[in-house]
């Protein structure tokens, strides 16, 4: 799985720039999650409109699909020690929202795991670096690679909203506003 995982990075494809609408990307992104982990709560908190940005679909649901899978097995961690520590279990919960606004299409997945770590945070984007006994450290790497090549960014913070720990991981896109660059909000239909 490192070796493949590892190939994945080193060869990561060019984006291949179209319009796409975000709000759909993300909520294929979202379905695989629902899939892959039934037990964990996951909203989507969207604008009606749909959100039109030029990127890479597939390389930002993969990107997306990484933040995903993160935030789930840090909801499973927590689980894990609050049940190895006869505490009551609060479920898993994921909080996605969608938004746009000053030239920046957002992203951003709060989570209601066992939050980020305080000590190695700033290298959690650093290929091979991880936290889990069982991870590879390229998850991260990859999504921060994807955004930059999009001209975008990947930013990390603690959040409290769905539970006493958590965090929350945003991906930016750049955002042209209906009328600048031929990109536009389009009514949802």
């Amino acid at each position: 799985r490192m070796v493949d995982e590892f190939s994945s990075f080193a060869r990561m494809p060019k984006p291949v720039m179209a319009i796409e609408d975000l709000k759909e990307i993300v909520r294929t992104a979202v379905f695989s999650q629902r899939v892959a982990s039934p037990e964990i709560e996951i909203d989507i908190a969207a604008p009606d409109a749909a959100l039109l940005v030029k990127c890479d679909g597939r390389l930002i649901a993969q990107a997306l699909g990484n933040v995903f899978k993160n935030a789930a097995e840090s909801i499973g961690a927590r689980l894990a020690s609050e049940e190895q520590n006869g505490a009551p279990a609060e479920k898993g919960r994921i909080r996605v929202s969608i938004d746009a606004d000053d030239g920046v299409a957002r992203v951003s997945v709060a989570d209601n795991g066992v939050g980020l770590p305080k000590a190695e945070r700033h290298r959690l984007t650093e290929p091979y670096m991880t936290t889990r006994t069982k991870g590879t450290g390229l998850g991260l790497a990859i999504v921060k690679k994807v955004a930059e090549e999009h001209g975008g960014g990947l930013f990390f913070d603690d959040c409290d909203q769905l539970g006493l720990t958590g965090a929350i991981v945003s991906l930016t896109l750049p955002y042209e506003a209906e009328g600048r660059d031929g990109l536009s909000i389009a009514a949802a239909e």
